[in-house]
């Protein structure tokens, strides 16, 4: 890398007065790509050497590109003897594994559309037993209760059936609540942002099932950053009151993101890096 320290250069200021020419900061980047914002000095002084490893330098460089409006592939195919090499066997299996597992995923979904799109009129008809069952059970109530009302006798014991019913419904309501005290619930909003609820204290773990760098992030406050080998295990309890947190993911395929011990099942289709925002609720 050293014998290419002036392409390196070269590249850098390129992203720099693409940046500059945008009227955007390091800050406004690091915002939009959650790289840190040391590592994006890095790459507009030319120090790649300064980035976690070579797996991340291209990845790194074309978020920033395409960031700033430069085409990335356009970038890394012009100084692509310069950039290291991140074409090892490792790299092409998680590729090609990515590029099956892209595939099922999209069968998978067409396959639920057309179930919904098969079960539309039956679920109509459903809908359409539910009303009138409604209905008769409205005319059914509604005569009992004008017969009711004219025996003061039926009128007590109906108070008092009306009071118990009152009761054990208070009371399953309490059960339901407490069942459901301490259970976190992730649920998605879109390919990259999760809502998740349950709980006052809430802790993230990272997983690694094979090389790689992540960084958390709660309310813009770095928690942690760095590299992890398979095996290593990473739990970040969050500060009280954490509203959002956004997570960097430098290998998508050699991690895992638990929240609270559940499992974020998010997707993996983006080999190199991804971000995934995570909004807490009580």
């Amino acid at each position: 890398m050293q014998n290419n320290n002036g392409k390196q250069v070269e590249i850098g200021k390129s992203l720099h007065d693409a940046r500059v020419a945008k009227g955007m900061s390091i800050d406004d980047i690091q915002k939009i790509t959650k790289i840190q914002k040391h590592y994006l000095e890095a790459i507009e002084q030319g120090n790649f050497a300064e980035l976690p490893g070579d797996f991340y330098v291209r990845a790194f460089i074309k978020q920033f590109a395409d960031t700033v409006g430069v085409n990335g592939i356009e970038l890394l195919n012009e100084h692509d003897d310069s950039l290291p090499d991140t074409q090892s066997e490792e790299y092409a299996d998680e590729v090609s594994k990515d590029d099956v597992n892209s595939r099922v995923a999209s069968r998978s979904r067409e396959q639920r559309k057309a179930s919904f799109r098969k079960a539309i009129p039956t679920i109509g008809i459903i809908v359409a037993i539910l009303v009138v069952v409604c209905g008769v059970w409205a005319v059914v109530v509604h005569t009992n209760s004008s017969s009711q009302t004219s025996i003061s006798s039926s009128s007590v014991s109906v108070t008092g059936s009306s009071e118990s019913s009152i009761s054990k419904t208070d009371n399953k309501k309490k059960e339901d609540k407490k069942s459901t005290e301490g259970k976190t619930t992730i649920k998605e909003v879109n390919a990259t942002k999760y809502n998740v609820t349950g709980q006052k204290e809430n802790t993230v773990t990272l997983k690694a099932t094979g090389r790689a760098w992540s960084s958390i992030m709660a309310d813009n406050k770095t928690l942690f950053q760095g590299s992890q080998n398979s095996g290593d295990k990473k739990d970040v309890k969050l500060p009280a009151d954490t509203k959002s947190v956004n997570i960097s993911l430098g290998n998508t395929q050699g991690a895992k993101i638990l929240v609270n011990g559940t499992e974020l099942k998010y997707d993996k289709s983006t080999p190199l890096t991804t971000q995934i925002t995570l909004e807490f609720s009580k």
